[in-house]
C-alpha cells in the first residue's frame, strides 16, 4: 500500500475531472474507433487515438529522458513479459467492450449521463474485476502468470531499453510515426475537434505521470509513478465495498472517481443528462460484456486507457502487445454484431 500523498490524490482529482469532461464532450471511445473504421470506413476516432498516443508517448519519453519521472519504475515496465495475460486478457476485454457497446471509460461516462445500460455494465465490470484481482478468480490468474511469464534479461520491458536506445529519441520517433499514420488516414482539418480531444487526453496522461512521479515525490511519501487507469482502481473500489475496508486515496482511486464526477458535471452543463432505460434484449450483452471487460482488463494489466494509452506511453512491450489484442478483440466483437444483429 502506498503512503498517502495529498499531491498524488489531488493530481488524480484534477486530472480525472478534466478527463471526464473531455470524454463526455468528445465521445472518445475504443468501440467507436473500431466500429466506424470497419463498418463505414470512418477513421476520425482512430485519428483521435493516434493523436493521444503521439502526445502521451512524446511527453512521457521526455519526462523519462530528462530524469523528472522514473518511468522505468512504474508497473508497466517490470522486467518481464506477461504475454498470456496481455493477449488473452486484451482479446477478452476488447470483445466485451464491443458487446457492451463501450469501453471502460465510455461505460463510466454513459453511466454519468444517466444510461441504465451503462450502469449495469459498470456494476458487472467492477464485480468481475475485483473477483479477478482479489477474489475467486485470483488463484487462476496468478497460476497463469507464473506458468507463462517470461523473465527479460534487461532492466525493464521498455522498447528503448531492449534496443539500447535513448528514451527521448525512441519516443519522438514513435510519436512522429503515429502522426504520419494519422495524416494518412484522412483529412486532419476536417477532424479538428476529435483530434484535439485525443491530444488533450494524451496531454493529461503526461500530466498524470508528472504529478505522481515528480510533484508527489516532493511530499516525501512513497508514491510509485503512475497515470490514467480505470479498471484497477475500480477493482479496488469493489473489493473495499465487499469487505467493508476503507478505500485508498491514491492517484488512481481519485482519478477514476473524478472521471465520473467530471462527466456528470459536463452532462448537466450541456443538457445531455437524461435517464435512459436499456432495451431488455440488450441486458445480457451489457452483463456479459461487463464481465468480459472486468476479467480481461485485470488479466491484461489494464483497459484501453490504462494499458492502451498510459501503458503504451511508456513504450512497454507488454502494453503494446495488450493494446494490439484489445483492438483485435474489439474487431472480433464488431464482426460478431454484424452476424448476429
Amino acid at each position: 500500500m502506498e503512503d498517502f500523498s495529498l499531491w498524488a490524490s489531488s493530481g488524480g482529482l484534477v486530472t480525472g475531472l478534466l478527463f471526464g469532461l473531455i470524454m463526455q464532450r468528445s465521445r472518445f471511445c475504443l468501440v467507436a474507433a473500431v466500429s466506424n473504421m470497419m463498418l463505414v470506413r470512418d477513421y476520425r476516432h482512430s485519428q483521435a487515438f493516434l493523436a493521444a498516443w503521439a502526445i502521451a508517448i512524446a511527453g512521457t519519453s521526455l519526462l523519462e529522458a530528462s530524469g523528472y519521472v522514473a518511468i522505468s519504475e512504474s508497473s508497466y515496465r517490470v522486467a518481464q513479459l506477461n504475454w498470456s495475460g496481455a493477449i488473452f486478457g486484451g482479446l477478452l476485454f476488447g470483445f466485451g467492450a464491443a458487446l457492451a457497446g463501450g469501453c471502460a471509460a465510455r461505460t463510466l461516462v454513459n453511466t454519468a449521463e444517466g444510461n441504465i445500460g451503462g450502469l449495469l455494465t459498470l456494476i458487472t465490470m467492477i464485480i468481475f474485476s475485483a473477483m479477478t484481482q482479489y477474489g475467486y478468480l485470483e488463484p487462476a490468474r496468478v497460476a497463469l502468470l507464473k506458468l507463462t511469464v517470461v523473465k527479460l534479461d534487461v532492466n525493464d520491458s521498455g522498447i528503448a531499453s531492449l534496443l539500447q536506445l535513448s528514451p527521448a529519441v525512441t519516443g519522438i520517433a514513435v510519436a512522429i510515426t503515429c502522426l504520419a499514420i494519422m495524416r494518412l488516414l484522412g483529412s486532419v482539418a476536417g477532424n479538428r475537434s476529435l483530434i484535439l480531444a485525443g491530444s488533450l487526453i494524451g496531454l493529461l496522461v503526461t500530466l498524470g505521470w508528472f504529478l505522481s512521479g515528480w510533484v508527489a515525490q516532493e511530499s516525501f511519501a512513497s508514491v510509485t509513478p503512475t497515470s490514467a487507469k480505470i479498471t484497477g482502481p475500480l477493482a479496488h473500489l469493489g473489493y473495499s465495498l465487499a469487505t467493508g475496508t476503507a478505500p485508498s486515496f491514491s492517484f488512481g482511486s481519485t482519478f477514476v472517481t473524478s472521471i465520473f464526477m467530471g462527466a456528470i458535471l459536463s452532462a448537466l452543463m450541456s443538457g445531455t443528462f437524461h435517464w435512459t432505460r436499456p432495451d431488455p434484449t440488450r441486458i445480457p450483452h451489457y452483463l456479459i460484456g461487463g464481465a468480459c471487460m472486468g476479467i480481461g482488463a485485470i488479466l491484461a494489466g489494464g483497459c484501453n486507457i490504462g494499458q492502451g494509452i498510459t501503458g503504451v506511453s511508456t513504450l512497454s512491450v507488454t502494453s503494446i502487445l495488450a493494446v494490439t489484442a484489445i483492438f483485435t478483440g474489439a474487431m472480433l466483437g464488431v464482426k460478431w454484431w454484424e452476424r448476429h444483429v
